[in-house]
Order: structure tokens, then sequence, then C-alpha cells
């Protein structure tokens, strides 16, 4: 695999582990919420605004991975070099 795909793939991996922590965040927002835990310096409200910061991250690095890697790996296309008529007939 090139560069480009691992790096895609790379992005794709990152985006999911980023929504699974997001949804951990849920989790523990919603254990607050519900009175199951204490929470001496956060509020639940401050868990379910990162969830959806984690959300939109991992959703945006998933959707638009191929358009990230090609802005990190541009293809490089090189000219097309036409042969003077003088080269062609030696």
């Amino acid at each position: 695999m090139t560069p480009f795909l691992w790096f895609g793939v790379a992005l794709r991996a990152i985006g999911v582990w980023t929504i699974v922590t997001g949804l951990e965040l849920g989790v523990t927002g919603f254990n607050l919420l519900r009175g199951l835990g204490e929470a001496n310096e956060y509020m639940a409200r401050a868990y379910f605004n990162q969830l959806i910061g984690h959300l939109v991250i991992g959703l945006v690095l998933i959707k638009f991975a191929p358009m990230i890697a090609q802005w990190a790996y541009p293809v490089v296309r090189t000219p097309v070099v036409e042969e003077k008529e003088e080269d062609a007939e030696v």
C-alpha cells in the first residue's frame, strides 16, 4: 500500500477511536446525571459537550479522510514533454 492509502486508513482509525472515546464521555455524563458518581470538578453537561465535540471530529475524520490525505500527499503530475521534430527524424 502507498503512503497515501496508509494515511487514509490511519485517519479513519483515529476517527473511530475518537468516536469511541466520545461515547465513553457520554456514558460518564449519563452516570453523573443519574447520580451514579460524584462530580467534584465537572458537571454532566461538560461531558456531553465533549461527547458532541468528539463525535463531530470523529465523523469529519472518517468522512473526509480521502480529502485530507490528498492534501497531505498531493499527486505530483510530471509534465508531458513533446519530442521535437528534429529528434523524431534522427
